[in-house]
């Protein structure tokens, strides 16, 4: 057969009714036999033995793959899929911003005035100040943190010339100050590491993958149910025409019959048996019309499809791949080995085993005690007014902001050190739950989950091999069914003949060759089920083994989608 699992089987025969017809729709609605009550009884069977090529329902030919295209196109639990990733790519992001670079920064003004009152002494009669600061931050994957800020200001002093006289009046000292401050906290037990610090990160990533599966299970699984609805279709539009084969066939049973009659050779009762059996095949294929509108509308609800306004409602499949199937062989634990590798469900299982050892290295570290470290270092550079000293003659000296970075560093560093004024601090603070019986619970409690993680896994391996196992015996079961099927057609296609031939001569009656009829019919229906039985298995050892999207050429739409801006 041309590949039944390809993508619409190119150059696919057309159904046994003929080639594609143009336009949508391949039949209209046909308008049924009007019954006159005063019509002779042979005007009533010439009515109800009419034509019965015509459907009552428009139909619309489709191929395979047209019928997947659309289905992934516009099926609303793929879409929601697609958004459910991009949700998952969100929380990455959200998750990784914990370790962002911070800015801080912000200015600041004031001014005081103070007046001597009393006899009390004063040392500054105002000051006015503007100050600002910037500092840059950022937490460390290792459980820290680390942080530079940097002070600068400036500030005005009115000091009074003399403590005792404030009369004298005042003079203004300016003084500058840059005051850089580097703070390192880190924990050294409980919350220490890596793994802990990025367990959020790793878990949104999961999440992302889990949801790509849970996309990818999904589109699978619909492109089987598809395909298995599209065979559907096909089986129904098949017993349709095997159903109409068999009132053609009767119709000339009943042609010979009447002929045998018209020559006196058989009594006019054999034709009303005929007739009744030609009854009987008309009713089968009204049946087998109302079971192809159901299975198109199956098909059609599959496919996201609405009903209402739709004219069109009857599908007409015209992929049919049953007559030149050709059976290929299965390596039962190769396809084993690649479901279990390939297999979304049993990903999403290991995704969450995965998910729960993360959880695991968190509660395991939240056992430790809380032991922080915190150092700082903190440089500073001032520079200060003088004012002049009429004892001794100083005429004073103005400060600067260059004088205040000079002063960061020591005239004599060899001996001084680098620099001139600093603050070093260290501090280890220490919290301990002696009991801590809510993290050993928690511990205890994540353990359990991971145990039955495992069984789920573990599970849902056997599920997936002894499904394998089951499709492929199906393939091969139902290759030998094609086999059997292939030879009783023929065989009773012979028998038909045959029968007919005896018929003509006298030697078999009109219920032989209505029961050869039915056998042939019989022997068709079995062929078709046997080639849609192969076809339907194929289809799910593809769905269990990942191959099934590939094999019919297509993308789920998170792929096929253009990726959206950050």
């Amino acid at each position: 057969m041309a590949n039944p699992s390809g993508p619409d089987e190119a150059g696919a025969a057309p159904t046994a009714e003929g080639p594609a017809a143009e336009g949508p729709a391949a039949e209209g609605p046909a308008e049924g036999p009007r019954w006159d009550p005063d019509s002779d009884p042979d005007q009533m069977r010439e009515q109800a033995f009419g034509d019965v090529g015509e459907l009552p329902y428009a139909t619309e030919q489709l191929q395979l793959s047209e019928v997947l295209e659309l289905a992934l196109a516009e099926n609303i639990d793929l879409q929601n899929k697609v958004v459910a990733i991009e949700i998952s790519e969100a929380q990455i992001l959200a998750a990784s911003g914990a370790f962002d670079v911070t800015i801080t920064a912000g200015v600041a003004a004031s001014t005081q005035v103070s007046k001597p009152r009393g006899s009390a002494f004063i040392f500054s009669t105002g000051s006015r100040s503007v100050s600002g600061y910037i500092g840059v931050s950022r937490r460390l994957e290792t459980g820290g943190s680390l942080s530079l800020n940097i002070d600068v200001g400036r500030t005005l002093t009115d000091q009074p010339i003399s403590f005792f006289n404030p009369a004298l009046g005042s003079a203004t000292l300016a003084q500058y100050r840059i005051q850089p401050k580097l703070t390192f906290q880190h924990p050294l037990l409980k919350g220490m590491g890596v793994r802990v610090n990025r367990a959020a990160i790793d878990r949104a990533r999961l999440a992302r993958s889990n949801a790509e599966a849970d996309e990818l299970v999904v589109a699978q699984n619909l492109v089987r149910d598809l395909v298995s609805a599209y065979w559907d279709v096909l089986a129904a539009q098949r017993d349709l025409d095997n159903k109409r084969q068999s009132v053609e066939l009767a119709k000339e049973q009943l042609s010979r019959t009447e002929a045998q009659v018209r020559a006196g050779r058989l009594a006019a009762v054999e034709s009303k048996a005929v007739e009744q059996s030609l009854a009987q095949r008309e009713t089968d294929v009204l049946l087998a019309e109302n079971a192809l509108l159901d299975t198109s509308l199956v098909l059609r609800t599959l496919m996201g499809q609405e009903f209402a306004g739709r004219e069109i409602l009857g599908v007409e499949p015209m992929t049919d791949p049953v007559d030149s199937i050709v059976p290929e062989p299965v390596d039962m634990q190769a396809a084993i080995d690649s479901a279990l590798a390939a297999n979304p469900a049993v990903r999403q299982l290991e995704i969450a085993l995965a998910s729960k050892r993360i959880d695991e290295i968190e509660v395991a570290n939240q056992r430790l005690p809380q032991l922080d470290f915190t150092g700082t270092f903190t440089p500073q550079g001032r520079s200060v007014d003088a004012l002049p000293d009429a004892t001794t003659g100083e005429p004073g000296t103005t400060g600067s902001w260059g004088e205040a970075f000079r002063n960061f560093v020591t005239d004599d560093i060899a001996q001084d050190g680098l620099f001139a004024e600093y603050t070093i601090s260290g501090a280890l603070d220490l919290t301990w739950s002696v009991q801590n019986r809510t993290a050993k619970g928690n511990h205890q409690r994540v353990l359990a989950e991971i145990r039955q993680a495992e069984l789920n896994l573990k599970s849902i391996r056997q599920n997936t091999a002894s499904q394998v196992i089951t499709a492929t015996n199906n393939l091969r079961s139902t290759i030998k069914q094609i086999q059997l099927a292939e030879i009783s057609i023929e065989l009773a296609e012979q028998n038909l003949a045959a029968e007919q031939a005896r018929f003509e001569v006298g030697r078999a009656t009109n219920y032989d060759v209505l029961f050869r009829i039915d056998e042939l019919l019989n022997a068709q229906t079995t062929g078709l089920t046997a080639g849609l039985s192969y076809l339907r298995a194929k289809a799910q050892l593809q769905a269990l083994t990942g191959e099934i999207l590939p094999a019919y050429g297509l993308d789920i739409p998170s792929t096929s989608a253009p990726a959206s801006g950050k």
